[in-house]
């Protein structure tokens, strides 16, 4: 009746998870999965729990901090990298006059 049409996009970590020869790598600095988000009216983003999994529960076997490769770090510090990354692709691509 309304128009509206609702999509999920999951993406837990906000930026990108890349298979490498190495394994999984979560890339710090790359969010090309936000394609998927330019052009909503409304953005709905929540990351945390999901940073602080370790082991097996965690979805990567490495960490990309620009050119540098972690077997892990800390997770803070790991998370406000990955959040100024998102930050920063808001502040780029989403037009808050349309999009809230």
């Amino acid at each position: 009746e309304y128009g509206v049409t609702l999509y999920v996009y999951r993406t837990p970590y906000l930026v990108d998870i890349v298979r490498e020869k190495v394994g999984a790598v979560l890339h710090l600095n790359s969010i090309n999965g936000g394609k998927a988000w330019k052009g909503m009216d409304v953005l709905i983003f929540n990351s945390w729990h999901w940073w602080t999994h370790k082991g097996k529960s965690q979805a990567w076997d490495y960490i990309r901090d620009g050119s540098a490769l972690h077997k892990d770090m800390n997770r803070l510090l790991a998370y406000y990298k990955g959040l100024s990354t998102w930050a920063k692709w808001v502040d780029t691509n989403v037009d808050t006059t349309k999009t809230k």
